[in-house]
């Protein structure tokens, strides 16, 4: 019986092992443009988002208008990344076609001051 126990790996060093094998791959199969990184990155299981704000909230849009959460009627505020991710993922799964325009993009501090604004009032002006 091994006393050994296996070496653990903190997310952190495996994540910087992932981005290496992605930046080796864009190197050694791509042709140095950014949408050959971008692929190499996802098929880490990585996507790359915008940098956030400070406050780390993300607007969901489909063809520039506010997305609502799966389920609901009412558009979505500022959600944080997981929701945005999910909200992505949901929606461009459900436009077979490719007919729609899903964005995320990190929340102005207007929208967060108006999303916090329109819970208080319960949305009324």
């Amino acid at each position: 019986m091994s006393t050994e126990t296996p070496e653990t790996k903190n997310p952190y060093q495996l994540r910087r092992e992932a981005i290496n094998r992605a930046i080796k791959a864009w190197q050694e199969h791509g042709d140095g443009d950014a949408m050959t990184l971008e692929d190499a990155l996802m098929d880490e299981k990585f996507v790359v988002l915008p940098r956030s704000t400070g406050h780390g909230k993300w607007i969901v849009t489909v063809d520039g208008q506010p997305a609502a959460r799966p389920g609901k009627d009412r558009p979505a505020g500022p959600v944080d990344a997981e929701e945005a991710a999910e909200m992505f993922l949901t929606l461009t799964g459900s436009d077979y076609y490719n007919e729609c325009q899903v964005t995320v993009r990190p929340a102005s501090p207007d929208e967060l001051v108006a999303s916090v604004w329109d819970h208080i009032t319960g949305g009324a002006a």
